[in-house]
């Protein structure tokens, strides 16, 4: 048994670990002298909402011959950067299946007007705290990096002649044409020299290019332009790793991108100080990051939480946090499933107690030895902690209640089946037993 289950046994049961484990699961009743804690999960569903959303859906395309990646990119609303870096410079002439980046993690988690994240090389549109809109840009190059900073759109132009600046071979004006830089939109920003603007040349962007200001596709800033006014919001960060939420699939996503300005570190434990920013740390492992930032892709990676489903007699139960897959087992958000079957929950600094009539579960977080009606199990999963709520073996806490658990492959659905809750029968004919 883990020296920390141990201790806690030791110090809240007043017991030595000598004494019979029969006695000691008789003996962890007396940890119920602890008012019986929330079943629900509404802090750790609101530390989930703190996260930026994710939106959108990752498209599969089959590219034919030399279809150029450039032409493809534009179709699809992203860059050929984006492609690149989406599918791990792995481009070849000829047949093949592309991953056209078009799911994402919005930077900011609320927002107004237009946030403009320099390491992603993209632009999004927010209305009402949410991103409606995502544009791929450049932005500027090694020496001329666009700034970061609290901005708004200062002046609008359509067809606008370009004042070549100092550094610009041009001396004169460059009047409305295929000439302009500029190309046929700008909107300008509150700080002097630099802005939004289309482009001549739409296969600079999605790179480090310009001078400073934000280049993008023409048919793109047309559209922004006729949906932003002058004193519109735009945020310019520079964020190498987001994290996003997707609630319908009670999942969090990690965005990992290009380090251009070499200011930007990102490693497993600054990932996790982000993760500890929203209560998170415990429940992502290190190990799962270190995976997520092997490459900078700009994909949204999943690092905790599923689609899986889990249902109890048939009935489904509704998890902030899908289940999460770790060794042997899922872990699980333990209130809403102590509550689908009836049982009772409580909790110290270091352990949570479910109990449900005679029988009982142990367990702290960390640690991989559970105490079930006073036998010892070592759990595949071993209990963490999400925003102060824990999360729990699925199959060691149901089975610990007397339940069996069996795996629907087909709906990707864990099925407990709880003789308590069933009036005392037994599983029903034809369900599988054991778990994947």
């Amino acid at each position: 048994m883990g020296a920390r289950v141990s201790k806690i046994v030791e110090e809240v049961c007043g017991v030595s670990m000598k004494v019979p484990w029969s006695l000691i699961g008789l003996m962890v009743v007396g940890l119920a002298c602890r008012p019986e804690a929330a079943l629900g999960q509404d802090d750790l569903a609101r530390a989930l909402a703190g996260l930026a959303p994710v939106f959108g859906e990752a498209t599969v395309y089959s590219r034919k011959g030399q279809e150029d990646i450039y032409e493809i990119a534009r179709r699809y609303g992203v860059s050929a950067s984006d492609l690149f870096n989406a599918n791990l410079g792995d481009l070849q002439l000829g047949d093949e299946l592309l991953l056209i980046p078009t799911e994402r993690i919005a930077p900011l988690a609320g927002g107004e007007g237009v946030v403009v994240n320099l390491a992603e090389r993209a632009a999004y549109l927010y209305e009402n705290g949410q991103p409606v809109e995502r544009y791929p840009v450049a932005t500027g190059m090694r020496g001329w990096e666009t700034p970061t900073g609290d901005y708004t759109i200062a002046n609008k132009a359509k067809n606008p002649t370009w004042f070549p600046p100092e550094w610009a071979v041009e001396e004169e004006p460059v009047p409305p044409g295929p000439s302009n830089p500029l190309g046929d939109r700008w909107l300008g920003l509150s700080i002097k020299g630099y802005g939004i603007h289309a482009t001549n040349a739409p296969w600079t962007v999605g790179r480090y290019l310009s001078h400073g200001c934000i280049r993008m596709y023409p048919e793109q800033v047309q559209e922004l332009y006729e949906t932003v006014k002058v004193g519109t919001p735009v945020k310019i960060v520079y964020a190498r790793v987001v994290l996003g939420y997707r609630p319908e699939e009670g999942a969090v996503y990690m965005g990992y991108y290009p380090d251009p300005y070499r200011i930007g570190r990102a490693g497993p434990d600054s990932v996790g100080a982000q993760l500890a920013g929203c209560g998170l740390e415990w429940a992502a492992g290190l190990a799962t990051v270190a995976k997520a930032l092997e490459s900078p892709r700009g994909v949204p990676m999943r690092i905790l939480g599923s689609r899986t489903r889990v249902t109890v007699n048939g009935k489904p139960v509704e998890f902030a946090l899908g289940p999460t897959r770790v060794g042997g087992d899922w872990l699980v958000p333990a209130g809403p499933l102590v509550e689908a079957m009836g049982a009772k929950m409580e909790m110290g600094p270091d352990y949570v107690l479910i109990t449900r009539d005679r029988q009982r579960v142990f367990l702290s977080p960390g640690d991989p030895d559970v105490i079930a009606n006073g036998e010892l199990v070592r759990v595949g999963a071993a209990p963490r902690m999400a925003a102060g709520h824990p999360l729990v073996p699925l199959k060691a806490t149901a089975m610990g209640l007397g339940s069996s658990v069996g795996w629907d492959e087909w709906a990707d659905t864990a099925l407990v089946w709880d003789p308590w809750e069933l009036g005392g029968l037994g599983r029903p004919q034809g369900v599988p037993g054991g778990m994947r």
